[in-house]
């Protein structure tokens, strides 16, 4: 990758990490204007606000070099192919619309999920377009094939996931289940109230996943799969284990804002293991 692609790439992870941050230390309305902070681009710093301004200031630089990177791929990306800057483009519309309404109606759980869920899908395609620079490497690659159905399924699970962690962050699910591996002294409490289900539902799909991607480890295995797919399906493995393990250090810690910052970043790297998986798929099979 180039500078710009580092640039775009890495400063739109620290933007999403320092989100996160913002929502576990309760600043997300630090600044309850938008998109001045006190009616001021300069507001008067404590922590919490530092922490949501340094968010929206953040988000602008990461706006400027998402710029430059889309510019870019319109020069030398052909027909169908541009489509992917101009959807990127217009998600990141939607994105700081949608960051206006978080504020404006106080963190209401739905936008703030849905806002979480946007930029995902933003991560994933900057992400492509910074790994291929030309519609002729793009090509290359094909993502929705029949061996690809798996994989396909597995990142549709993993998206799925990471939208149903925000909803249980945002609507204060985190700790219906204060205790692991039981959930309120139960394994099936008796009365599920919604965020003790939405939070059980939310650990029942990172089993589900761990099950998947340990599936596929073991198919491609005795498939003698490509060197290039097997290794990363094992870096996945591995990033499951560590996040479901993150991810009761989050319980066991009553939601320490660091923690969900590392099962966030976590998160991200799975995505993009997959994502290698399914760009090397066609290339592995001929």
């Amino acid at each position: 990758m180039g500078k710009i692609e580092k640039l775009t790439l890495y400063s739109l992870v620290l933007l999403l990490i320092w989100g996160n941050m913002v929502s576990g230390l309760g600043a997300g309305l630090a600044c309850p204007d938008w998109p001045l902070c006190f009616g001021s681009f300069f507001p008067e710093i404590n922590f919490p606000i530092f922490m949501e301004h340094g968010h929206r200031v953040l988000g602008l630089f990461v706006t400027i070099f998402f710029a430059f990177l889309a510019k870019r791929r319109l020069t030398f990306y052909k027909g169908k192919y541009k489509l992917i800057p101009i959807v990127c483009s217009i998600l990141l519309a939607v994105q700081i619309i949608a960051g206006a309404l978080v504020v404006i109606l106080q963190l209401e759980t739905n936008i703030t999920t849905f806002h979480f869920a946007n930029a995902i899908v933003i991560f994933i395609l900057i992400y492509t377009m910074c790994l291929y620079k030309t519609s002729e490497e793009l090509s290359s690659v094909s993502v929705f094939t029949r061996k690809n159905l798996p994989y396909l399924f597995l990142f549709l699970l993993v998206y799925w996931q990471l939208v149903l962690g925000a909803y249980v962050r945002h609507s204060n699910a985190g700790l219906a289940c204060p205790d692991f591996p039981k959930c309120l002294g139960y394994w099936i409490p008796p009365y599920l109230s919604e965020t003790v289900f939405v939070h059980l539902f939310h650990r029942a799909s990172g089993i589900l996943i761990l099950l998947i991607t340990l599936s596929l480890v073991i198919k491609e295995y005795f498939k003698r799969a490509k060197d290039k797919i097997f290794i990363n399906l094992k870096r996945l493995l591995y990033l499951v284990i560590l996040q479901i393990t993150i991810g009761v250090f989050v319980v066991i810690s009553k939601l320490a804002f660091s923690m969900t910052a590392v099962h966030l970043l976590i998160a991200l790297i799975i995505v993009g293991v997959i994502l290698n998986i399914l760009f090397s798929k066609k290339e592995a099979s001929s």
